[in-house]
């Protein structure tokens, strides 16, 4: 029995993926994994400042950019549910497979697919950004001092990826889910996050941006930043279970 419930989640999962992974929005979420941080980059000026900074301090904004993929992520986590919303499928899938199979799943998914957008976002971002950069810049950036970075990238990617999901959950229209996950990340709490963090680092950007201690003064430390992202993604969690139990299929 229970192998016939883990053949039958595993099932789930990689039909999730494979409808992730289907059409050609993937290749506009890859393409927004480099983008969104170079958007940022344009923001705080960087690479092109990269010169009048020491290794340290660039291998620190490289990582620091690399976490605003982040938000792609986010947007990942929330696609899985807003996509059959959109093409009027999220019924369909309720009655095959059951609610609450259907969220578990969609959860899981939306942490795969958030890692596998960080990890496009990293390749296809940092690849052009090696461009721009000097031999021996990016030489300190590939160095296993400044992978230390990485898991706390990947935590931030994560949380992400969840919270995502559930704002899908909640608004369950795809336009406005996309608002929710993607302009008003960049649009609205990353100026807050650079002019004001003491209001920032509580925010869901400022929080990850913790996570992944970003060179912003005044943000959370890593561990109560995690806290933080915790109790917003409860909270999300908490709106889409009260949600999925009023409404109606």
């Amino acid at each position: 029995m229970r192998a016939h419930s883990n053949s039958h989640w595993a099932g789930g999962l990689r039909a999730e993926l494979l409808r992730y992974f289907s059409g050609y929005s993937i290749l506009g979420i890859i393409a927004f994994s480099a983008l969104v941080p170079w958007f940022v980059a344009n923001f705080v000026g960087w690479p092109d400042s990269a010169d009048q900074f020491s290794a340290a301090d660039n291998i620190q904004a490289f990582w620091a950019l690399a976490t605003t993929i982040a938000i792609v992520s986010t947007f990942a986590g929330s696609y899985l549910v807003t996509r059959e919303s959109y093409y009027g499928t999220l019924r369909r899938s309720v009655v095959m497979t059951g609610l609450t199979h259907l969220v578990t799943v969609k959860y899981a998914t939306a942490l795969v697919a958030g890692l596998i957008t960080l990890a496009a976002g990293i390749v296809t971002w940092g690849a052009s950004a090696a461009f721009t950069l000097p031999l021996e810049m990016r030489a300190d950036i590939l160095t296993p001092e400044s992978w230390r970075a990485l898991p706390g990238v990947v935590v931030a990617s994560a949380v992400g990826s969840l919270w995502g999901c559930s704002l899908g959950w909640i608004i369950r229209h795809y336009y406005a889910t996309t608002i929710a996950t993607m302009l008003i990340p960049l649009a609205v709490e990353l100026p807050i996050l650079a002019n004001d963090p003491e209001i920032g680092r509580w925010l869901p950007s400022g929080a990850l941006a913790g996570i992944a201690s970003l060179p912003f003064e005044g943000l959370l430390r890593p561990g109560p930043a995690f806290l933080v992202s915790l109790a917003w993604l409860l909270a999300a969690s908490t709106g889409a279970v009260a949600v999925l139990k009023r409404k109606e299929f």
